[in-house]
């Protein structure tokens, strides 16, 4: 076998014996190099000289020649060290992530580091003959360009070298049974799936109806909005009277405050499958009568309504969680300013691109490493030209050069940083801590972390202004110190800016110490807390995301029984029982249920313009969506370490599609993100991504060993994810949020499993005129289905446009609120693509006030100026406010049961037919 047959070809992952090989041969290969060097140079101090460049003192000491000989053998090891090191580094990277990009570019930087050495050694051994100030100051640049390349090139050899190895000796991970692999989103992704001419939009239409196999299609389809506990109410009044409606249709689909109910429903039907942990009593819930006027489980949610915190200690635990979320987070965030600082700090020590003068003086950089950045510079800019000039023909020529030059050009911004960027921010943070007073150094953390919580629960309060405005109003005292929405604006705005400054001088202060032995051990004790806490912790574990679900559970999570004595009672259902959303998510006689989430991708045009998020839905079928694949629940649950199986839950589902708090909202991204992911208070999650599970290769697959395998926590670098933005879809994990940052109604999903009659509880709490939220998800459905939805009349359905009340009637004050109908009809429009192009029926019941509605919900009303819109914030209702919005429910419910048209009246619907022919899923 001849040598080049042991190499892999390129971009082939060789099998787990050629890739140990490969690390160990890097590790062996490296280390000769070194310990030539080491036997047989002489200290020279020859750092000094590579960079002393004309000021250094002349002539070179003795041995000086000697040492720059035995540096090629260096520059050899290193040199294949790198080499094989960054190319295992790509094996075990995925392509298209950030890792994998970084990879290329320590390649690239690998090389370059390697010619400059040897150019550098060229120079310095010329000029032991004839010590030139200008062979000095070029090779000044070389050595400068070596160490800016060697700095990303050594990381990420030893990334691959130890990532390899690990995985050499791990077991292969378990084989995905079954699922659904995503379909291309573009022309020109790479996986392309675009017949040839065929239009974009078509292919995009298309891919957005594939479902997983035995999903049927047509049918009845119900949704329930988004809205938190407003929601919730309102759709657990309107489906009491809908009943048998409900019961007759294929699919119930919620969007987080729905999921309340959704979930609500399915977990009263459903039965413990531990004996042991069945309820004292024998359930008695059926689907007609579950969560029924005036029944046991109304009555428990009805005395649990302020789920968030019920009583004066909940809510102190509620404002700690918060309080322990955010400390620890800022910890993780902030111990690596000062490690990475330390450690920079001791780099300059042992290779000092700049000089930091003794007296605190500016550290001016060396006019070799001005030419390094200045050549570098020229040498992108020439290779790009060269790319222009290259034939369009060529097309693999000129990729390589547009490449080749944009790594060039990353080198001469690394370079940048190094020998002026870092070193001026150094300085400047030393002047800033001279000319503090220590009172003010020692109080500032403390000033900082009470802004960050103060901030966080102002950006909370943001999304009730009513509340906070009632809460002002009748404290007159207190109206100057309520924030006001500038107020909070600018607050936010103030603390995320103070935290991003004090990062970066916590970072730049520890830097010119240059690694004392103090700041050394200090920064390794930092090291090893880190790594208990963002290695072993699970990051979800420091958010509100847990406090959430079990709030959530302990008001919805409750069955009917009857004890042993004859009496009814709700029994909640015990802390120890994990409702699986395989088995709990699922009742017979009952719709399947469907909770709709959102899952955030960020900067690669996968999504619909200006949204950010696609669809990720969890039942007991399946988990996932057209656009990230989609896998079998029961499958996942067996394959996903214990962490996650919490989230696999219903009261799992019900948290995360209801996750309007979080550091990624989709389309309703706002400008405060970034400190709810700082201060822990964040409601979404990271939940496995289908499509990097499905496309694992096979075990007998040889390059198996390299696929990386589902983290067992969701670890400090998904933090950082967060505080970031930074959301892959190649990654193994997605950040999912509330469904509302997708579709607020759950529309797109009846469309996409193509319902033929679709009733919508809607208590979104538009602000008029018109229903932006049904106009939002109708123009989702346009682009992302080619749904075409034709409304009757919907201006009935404005606010102030019903029959006014006498001026003389009491409640003549509610004629600007009150509508003609609460109800908007429509006809939809399924495009051929959907497989089954025809028509169907839309029912959009709005929460709105009406005339014909009872006294007392129309009194309510004059009391209370924002019903039936108070905001999502607001979750700390009262028995009062939830019977307002059940009632309002109820009464919604009878009157699309009573308005609705006959059978007759109605445009002729074709029946479901399952998958179209031509987008059948396949099982990956």
């Amino acid at each position: 076998m001849r040598w080049r047959e042991l190499l892999p070809r390129a971009g082939e992952v060789p099998g787990r014996g050629r890739a140990g090989l490969t690390a160990v041969a890097a590790l062996v290969l490296g280390g000769a190099g070194a310990g030539v060097y080491l036997a047989f140079a002489q200290d020279t101090g020859i750092v000094g000289r590579q960079l002393g460049g004309r000021a250094q003192p002349l002539p070179f000491p003795p041995g000086t020649a000697a040492t720059l000989w035995w540096d090629f053998a260096l520059v050899a090891g290193y040199g294949l060290a790198i080499a094989l090191g960054t190319t295992a580094a790509l094996w075990v990277s995925q392509p298209h992530t950030a890792t994998h990009e970084i990879a290329r570019f320590a390649r690239i930087a690998g090389l370059v580091a390697v010619v400059s050495d040897v150019v550098e050694n060229a120079l310095l051994l010329a000029a032991t003959r004839d010590p030139d100030p200008v062979l000095l100051d070029f090779a000044t640049a070389a050595a400068v360009t070596k160490f800016a390349g060697l700095l990303p090139a050594l990381l990420l050899a030893l990334y691959g070298i130890a990532l390899t190895l690990i995985r050499c000796v791990r077991p292969v991970h378990r084989d995905v049974p079954g699922g659904v692999c995503s379909a291309a989103l573009k022309p020109d992704d790479p996986d392309g799936a675009c017949d040839a001419g065929e239009a974009t939009a078509s292919t995009r239409w298309r891919n957005g109806f594939r479902l997983p196999p035995g999903e049927p299609t047509g049918g009845t389809g119900f949704c329930l909005s988004g809205g938190g506990i407003r929601s919730a109410s309102v759709a657990l009044g309107a489906l009491q009277p809908l009943r048998q409606r409900l019961l007759g249709a294929q699919y119930l689909v919620s969007v987080s405050g729905g999921g309340y109910t959704a979930g609500a429903l399915v977990q009263a039907l459903t039965t413990a499958t531990d004996p042991k942990q069945a309820p004292p009593g024998e359930p008695v819930a059926t689907p007609e009568t579950a969560f029924g006027p005036g029944s046991a489980e109304e009555d428990h949610v009805r005395r649990h309504v302020s789920y968030l915190a019920n009583t004066p200690a909940e809510l102190l635990t509620a404002l700690g969680v918060l309080a322990r979320g955010l400390l620890l987070s800022l910890f993780l965030v902030f111990a690596p300013a000062v490690v990475l600082g330390v450690v920079t700090g001791w780099l300059y020590r042992q290779v000092p691109l700049t000089v930091f003068p003794a007296d605190g003086g500016y550290p001016a950089p060396r006019p070799g490493a001005l030419l390094s950045l200045g050549l570098t510079l020229v040498l992108a800019a020439a290779v790009s030209l060269v790319a222009r000039w290259i034939p369009p023909a060529r097309l693999l020529l000129r990729q390589i050069a547009r490449r080749l030059s944009s790594r060039l050009a990353l080198l001469a911004a690394l370079i940048a940083l190094l020998v002026l960027g870092l070193p001026a921010l150094a300085w400047l943070a030393d002047r800033l801590l001279t000319l503090t007073p220590p009172t003010i150094a020692l109080g500032s953390p403390f000033v900082a972390l009470l802004l960050t919580y103060v901030s966080t629960l102002a950006t909370i309060g943001w999304r009730n202004r009513k509340v906070v405005t009632q809460a002002r109003d009748s404290l007159d005292a207190l109206t100057a110190t309520l924030p006001t929405s500038l107020t909070q604006r600018l607050l936010v705005i103030v603390t995320t800016t103070v935290l991003a400054l004090a990062w970066l001088l916590l970072f730049a202060a520890v830097i010119t110490p240059l690694g004392e032995p103090d700041l050394l051990w200090a920064a390794l004790g930092l090291v090893v807390v880190l790594v208990v806490l963002g290695g072993l912790i699970d990051e979800t574990s420091l958010s509100l995301h847990p406090f959430y679900r079990e709030r959530l559970a302990c008001t919805f999570a409750v069955r009917r029984v009857r004890r042993g004595d004859g009496q009814v009672v709700a029994a909640p259902y015990p802390s120890t029982e994990r409702s699986s959303l395989a088995t709990y998510g699922r009742a017979a006689g009952f719709p399947r249920v469907v909770f709709a989430a959102a899952a955030n991708l960020t900067g690669e045009g996968r999504t619909s313009p200006g949204l950010n998020a696609v669809s990720y839905t969890m039942s007991s079928g399946w988990v996932g969506g057209p656009d990230v694949g989609w896998i079998e629940t029961a499958h996942l649950q067996e394959s996903v370490p214990g962490r996650f199986q919490r989230d696999l839950t219903v009261q799992g589902a019900v948290a995360i599609s209801g996750a309007a708090f979080a550091s990624s909202m989709g389309r309703a991204s706002r400008w405060y993100q970034i400190l709810l992911a700082l201060s822990g208070a964040r409601l979404g999650t990271w939940l496995p991504n289908p499509d990097v599970l499905l496309r694992c290769p096979p075990r007998t697959d040889r390059a198996a060993w390299a696929y990386p395998p589902l983290p067992h926590a969701r670890r400090l670098p998904y933090l950082l994810r967060e505080v970031l933005g930074i959301h892959s879809h190649a990654d193994r994990l997605l950040h999912v949020t509330d469904g509302g940052h997708y579709d607020n109604l759950g529309l797109v999903e009846l469309f996409r499993r193509r319902c033929t009659t679709i009733y919508c509880i809607d208590a979104g709490a538009d602000s008029p005129p018109s229903a932006s939220g049904l106009a939002s998800a109708l123009a989702l459905a346009t682009q992302e289905l080619g749904v075409r939805v034709r409304l009757d009349d919907p201006w009935r359905a404005e606010p102030g446009g019903g029959e006014p009340l006498e001026p003389e009637h009491p409640l003549s004050a509610l004629n600007s609120r009150l509508s003609d109908s609460p109800v908007i009809t429509g006809t939809i429009h399924y495009p051929a693509e959907s497989g089954q192009a025809g028509v169907g029926r839309l029912i959009v019941a709005k929460a709105l006030l009406w005339r014909d509605l009872p006294y007392e919900l129309l009194s309510y009303a004059a009391h209370h100026p924002e019903f039936p819109r108070d905001g999502t914030g607001d979750q700390f209702f009262d028995d009062s406010k939830f019977g307002a919005y059940l009632e309002l429910g109820r009464q919604l419910g009878r009157y699309v049961v009573s308005h609705e048209p006959a059978a007759a009246d109605l445009p002729e619907v074709p029946e479901g037919t399952g998958a179209p022919d031509g987008i059948a899923p396949q099982p990956a």
